[in-house]
């Protein structure tokens, strides 16, 4: 077998050329006790960098070796001795690598059945803290964990907590990792352009999102274990780390959830709650509740309340806002059950 002296070819076909002269170097080379590389690939037709590649690939592959006699000279190493060389070593480090691979997880695994044993027995059921850095963690902690359902109430984007501001790329991430989110928000989050494009977020991602004429509060549920409500008037959250807690929220939502309107992000405006949010506000006004509790429970400013009282009370001919209460539920404007209810 004779190799043309030129320069070797690159890519694929050049590679599989030299792999092919270095099978014949090393057939010509185990018939001789010894052996000079440039003469083998001169009998064999080769240019010299031919013999450079072949003893490299040889050498790595520990079927050559230097010779006794001359350091330029080689010897020829059969495969079975190569192997020996070559594979053991690596065979048994295989091995103990599995033996520590199988010890590991025998070691982990009491360390795993630990932690399970202390998440269902947590020393600190519920955590009421004002530190926005543990409560951002403590939010990270839930989001990342859960797994199948993400349950949110809350006033529109404009008037949301730093909580529910931390919250809320924590749970577009979950509903893209695959949980299935229900978020409610009041009916005066469809004229919020910021909670609009938040929605537009979330729809996509495979959230549910519904309006209702009331939100009686804010508050997250992650998997019906970990839930975070308001506590005290300083910006303090509860962190709750009780099951019973968790699903007793979960029901109310589901029971608000049922009566409230789905959000189209395709429909401009208010897409016909106006009416039941101006009936909300009707009763809280025929109920005596003041600006702040009434602007609190439909989600929107106090100006903005005001705004929408004084059309009213106008439409009404009303004197007074507690009036137009009256006069809406006298004419049949409101559910007089509902006001009683406010």
């Amino acid at each position: 077998m004779h190799f043309v002296a030129q320069a070797p070819q690159q890519g694929a076909q050049g590679t599989s050329e030299l792999d092919e002269f270095a099978v014949a170097f090393y057939e010509r080379a185990i018939g001789r006790s010894e052996f000079d590389p440039l003469r083998v690939a001169e009998e064999l037709g080769a240019p010299p960098h031919y013999a450079e590649h072949a003893v490299g690939v040889l050498r790595e592959l520990r079927l050559v070796k230097p010779a006794e006699s001359r350091a330029d000279r080689l010897v020829a190493v059969s495969p079975e001795a190569a192997q020996m060389e070559l594979l053991v070593p690596l065979e048994r480090e295989i091995l103990d690598s599995r033996h520590r691979l199988a010890g590991f997880k025998g070691q982990l695994s009491a360390f795993a059945a630990a932690f399970e044993r202390q998440s269902r027995t947590r020393a600190e059921p519920v955590v009421i803290t004002g530190d926005q850095d543990e409560i951002e963690l403590r939010l990270l902690e839930a989001a990342q964990s859960c797994t199948t359902e993400v349950l949110v109430m809350q006033p529109c984007v404009a008037r949301e907590t730093r909580e529910l501001r931390l919250a809320r790329p924590l749970v577009l991430e979950a509903l893209r990792r695959g949980a299935h989110g229900r978020i409610l928000y009041p009916h005066t989050a469809r004229g919020d352009s910021g909670t609009r494009a938040h929605l537009g977020e979330l729809l996509p991602a495979g959230g549910q999102v519904r309006t209702t004429k009331e939100v009686s509060d804010r508050f997250l549920v992650f998997d019906r274990k970990t839930a975070f409500i308001p506590s005290g008037e300083d910006g303090e959250i509860a962190v709750v780390y009780e099951s019973t807690v968790a699903a007793f929220l979960a029901g109310l939502h589901a029971r608000i959830w049922e009566s409230a309107v789905d959000f189209d992000s395709g429909a401009a405006g208010y897409a016909g709650t106006m009416e039941e949010l101006k009936a909300t506000l009707l009763s809280l006004l025929a109920s005596g509740a003041k600006d702040e509790v009434i602007a609190r429970r439909v989600g929107m400013s106090e100006r903005t309340l005001r705004r929408h009282v004084a059309t009213i009370m106008q439409d009404l001919s009303a004197s007074s806002r507690f009036q137009a209460g009256v006069l809406a539920a006298r004419t049949g404007l409101v559910d007089m059950a509902l006001r009683s209810a406010a």
